[in-house]
């Protein structure tokens, strides 16, 4: 926007073809403001497009126009349900949650999982699948053993008494007679959640690509609690891999309100118990058109260390 002394005004009119064939604003940096036309520059300020005088003034006034713009309330909170969380800030402090329990906390904070039963021998095994109903599926729940499938510690799609005897018989001679009995979830798009302990920020909740994709693509993004449903979403949003909750390839599309739910439900446990806990590994969530559910999960509590007197 320099004076031109024959008269060329393709700059100006440039700026106002723009600005009238665009839906979305129009500005006109300078970047040397001292020799800004401002014949020129008044007539496009006057039919709404701004003229930013200098790089450095310019690009700061559009980072606090975009900053103003963009920014997202912040979320809100739910209330703390302090009986809830004394209850289990005292059970973890107790010592590590077997499987069942850590499905039970989940549960209690509002995430969906399936019918769960803990057993140890082949009659209490029988008996929770009669109560649930097959197909089910056994899950070694020895102490130590963080990763199951690793060790082969997961049968799925046990159809009857029989396939789930042998299937104890297995578990228990190679890993131990703990295990739990679950309700078979159907096949849907796999997702991870968690909550994670940074020494400097505390409780950061964790989305990432879940099941065995989980370190393949390592794709994760991160928010600080507490999450509301706004908050949720635009987490959900970020990351690359929840494209597949839309339908690829023929794919049924998947419900996002229960993944949301589900991390509204996590991040009011990261509240209520953050300080409590190390790190929940909640892998894989299942997400189909009929919801979301948590299959399994682990809990870490963070070591109680004792006070000086």
């Amino acid at each position: 926007l320099v004076a031109e002394y024959d008269g060329d005004d393709s700059y100006v009119v440039a700026a106002l073809d723009a600005a009238a064939a665009l839906d979305i604003p129009v500005a006109v940096l300078s970047n040397i403001a001292a020799a800004v036309d401002q014949g020129w520059a008044g007539q496009l300020r006057r039919a709404g497009v701004p003229v930013l005088e200098g790089t450095r003034n310019g690009l700061a006034a559009l980072g606090h126009l975009l900053r103003r713009a963009s920014a997202p309330r912040p979320p809100v909170a739910a209330p703390v349900d302090a009986e809830r969380a004394a209850s289990w800030a005292a059970r973890l402090a107790a010592g590590p949650l077997g499987g069942n329990e850590a499905m039970r906390l989940l549960a209690d904070y509002g995430v969906p999982v399936p019918a769960t039963v803990a057993a140890s021998d082949a009659a209490s095994v029988l008996a929770a699948a009669e109560r649930i109903g097959y197909p089910v599926v056994l899950k070694t729940d020895q102490p130590g053993l963080a990763h199951r499938s690793d060790v082969g510690g997961v049968v799925l799609g046990l159809a009857d008494p029989s396939d789930l005897d042998d299937a104890y018989a297995w578990l228990a001679s190679e890993l131990g007679a703990r295990v739990l009995v679950q309700e078979q979830v159907p096949a849907g798009v796999e997702l991870g959640l968690g909550i994670l302990r940074d020494p400097a920020l505390g409780p950061l909740l964790v989305l990432a690509a879940g099941g065995m994709l989980i370190e393949v693509l390592a794709q994760r993004v991160v928010a600080l609690p507490p999450l509301d449903d706004d908050a949720a979403s635009r987490l959900l949003a970020r990351l690359p891999a929840a494209r597949l909750l839309d339908g690829v390839r023929g794919r049924p599309v998947c419900d996002r309100d229960c993944v949301v739910q589900a991390l509204v439900a996590l991040s009011q446990l990261a509240l209520e118990l953050g300080d409590h806990l190390d790190a929940v590994d909640l892998n894989p969530l299942v997400v189909t058109p009929a919801g979301a559910v948590a299959v399994d999960a682990l809990v870490v509590a963070r070591p109680v260390v004792p006070v000086p007197r």
